[in-house]
């Protein structure tokens, strides 16, 4: 054999612990030289069976371990929770409450995209910008904790109404930080969009086609950033909510993460408008006070878009307990994308492509398998082998 048909293959495992990624996962790359040629992702490292907890638990006692799914999406799924049972109960909410859960929502996206930013920023080795991303989002764990009490999980939400109303004096606390975060990020957009060094790291890296997009039911940022409408609160808003509030739907074409970035900010500037609109349009009235929740037999849908996409929710009650629940969180589409865009790419890419799909993977990881009236019990090569597709 001559020496330059010679190939060094080889496979490099990163994970589950690794500086590269934020979420607890194992990349087995196969390599030709700096060439990936091969990727799989293992996973299970988070896997909490937290849907099948929630099976024969009555619905407000189910709302607690919904609201631990995660910690960046708490409010998200704690939305969707109780949107789908106020759906089967027929209920609609007062307006002061729905707007409450709004600005929750809005303030809650803040803290993840901000958080995120911070994280790409650090992917790329600009830690300055590490340290400013993080700083701004101190200030919106500060307006958590005024008005929950809680820095991460809030446990804001009851079934019809929500835990604590929002004090008048806390509006210009609120106020106060969202402008601060905004006039911050705002600077920080022109940075991004001007950086030499920014935009080699992240323009024409990880493309996603809008074929693709569609192809693997993208949501979110991710979609967006590819040219796809998708954002749930402009086609179907929490009990029509946001169809009283002025926002656009952030949309680029170039489907890079460069593009998935300037996405992310760009909604950012967008939740910190929405929420002065929110605490302006709260009308007097008293939120109404908790009771217990009765649910009848029934079966009910509810979607919400979390800060990573739609996030969808179905429960099944019967006898005034949970029988089923199945949730669809933003993250499941991405495992199958990132194996194609890591392809024929630079290993020193990794963390960029990785960052910029913001996986989370304390959402996603509750697989329950159930066929034929039984339940299965897989290990991870045994689902693998039947239920996942590979190459």
């Amino acid at each position: 054999m001559k020496m330059h048909e010679i190939t060094h293959d080889y496979t490099l495992p990163i994970g589950p612990q690794h500086p590269t990624l934020k979420e607890p996962m194992c990349l087995r790359i196969s390599l030709d030289g700096n060439t990936i040629k091969d990727v799989k992702i293992r996973m299970g490292y988070t896997h909490k069976g937290i849907e099948k907890l929630m099976e024969g638990k009555n619905p407000d006692s189910a709302l607690y371990t919904s609201q631990r799914i995660c910690g960046i999406c708490s409010s998200a799924h704690e939305n969707a929770y109780c949107m789908t049972v106020e759906g089967i109960l027929k209920y609609d909410p007062e307006e002061r409450v729905k707007l409450i859960r709004a600005l929750m929502m809005e303030l809650e996206r803040l803290h993840s995209h901000i958080l995120w930013l911070g994280v790409i920023a650090h992917e790329i080795g600009y830690e300055t910008m590490f340290m400013y991303f993080w700083r701004e989002r101190e200030k919106i764990i500060d307006v958590f904790e005024k008005i929950t009490g809680g820095r991460v999980h809030h446990n804001f939400n009851k079934i019809k109404t929500v835990r604590f109303d929002l004090e008048e004096g806390n509006k210009k606390f609120i106020i106060d930080r969202i402008d601060s975060v905004e006039k911050s990020i705002a600077n920080y957009m022109k940075d991004l969009t001007t950086d030499r060094v920014i935009a080699s790291r992240l323009r024409g890296v990880g493309i996603i086609t809008k074929a693709d997009a569609k192809r693997y039911s993208l949501v979110g940022p991710c979609a967006r950033a590819s040219g796809v409408r998708c954002d749930i609160r402009k086609f179907d808003p929490p009990f029509g909510i946001y169809r009283k509030l002025d926002f656009k739907e952030i949309i680029t074409d170039n489907g890079d993460s460069f593009d998935r970035t300037y996405v992310r900010v760009a909604e950012v500037l967008e939740s910190c408008k929405l929420v002065r609109q929110i605490l302006n349009m709260l009308p007097s009235q008293q939120i109404p006070k908790f009771v217990i929740t009765n649910v009848p037999d029934g079966e009910g849908l509810g979607r919400v878009e979390a800060p990573r996409g739609e996030l969808f929710y179905y429960m099944k009650f019967k006898d005034g307990k949970i029988e089923r629940v199945k949730m669809r969180t933003p993250t499941f589409a991405y495992l199958k994308i990132a194996e194609k865009i890591l392809l024929e790419r630079k290993i020193g890419d990794i963390p960029v492509i990785m960052g910029s799909l913001d996986p989370c993977f304390s959402c996603l990881e509750r697989v329950l398998v159930a066929k034929d009236g039984k339940v299965e019990s897989n290990c991870e090569s045994e689902f693998r082998r039947k239920y996942v597709c590979t190459r």
